[in-house]
């Protein structure tokens, strides 16, 4: 089985490639008219690689994501599963701007969170899968959508 590089990273990558051209070469045309082109064409062959950006990281522009992304970097190994439920109670107050996350799965050894979608469509299941042994939590795993 082969993979290949998708088109839209060939293509942010050109367009990396091809805005740097041009901004170089702005300072070697001297009309004005010309360089604020180059410069306006320059940032628009920059689009795809900030869409990229963007869908690589939603965090920047997702505040549920963000929030999520703090409530799973916040738990840290050996923490017991009150320490847990204090860390998600920090973040998603009962007064919050954000909904919190619901409990998918829950036993002695295991707790599993899925992100609140909210008013939104899309990510719909980012998961927090935690470990448990002894009462403390031994490892933590992050599902993205």
């Amino acid at each position: 089985m082969s993979s290949s590089t998708h088109p839209v990273f060939v293509l942010a990558a050109l367009g990396l490639v091809g805005a740097v051209i041009m901004l170089a070469t702005v300072f070697r045309v001297h009309h004005r008219g010309l360089k604020l082109a180059l410069v306006l064409f320059a940032l628009a062959m920059l689009t795809p690689a900030g869409l990229v950006l963007m869908a690589m990281h939603p965090e920047w522009t997702d505040a549920r994501i963000r929030t999520y992304k703090d409530f799973y970097e916040g738990l840290q190994l050996g923490m017991t599963r009150a320490e847990v439920m204090d860390v998600k109670a920090r973040l998603y107050p009962a007064d919050g701007p954000r909904t919190v996350p619901t409990i998918i799965a829950e036993d002695e050894t295991s707790l599993s969170f899925f992100m609140h979608p909210e008013e939104e469509t899309e990510p719909n299941c980012e998961g927090i899968l935690l470990t448990f042994a002894e009462g403390k939590l031994k490892s933590k795993t992050y599902s993205p959508d």
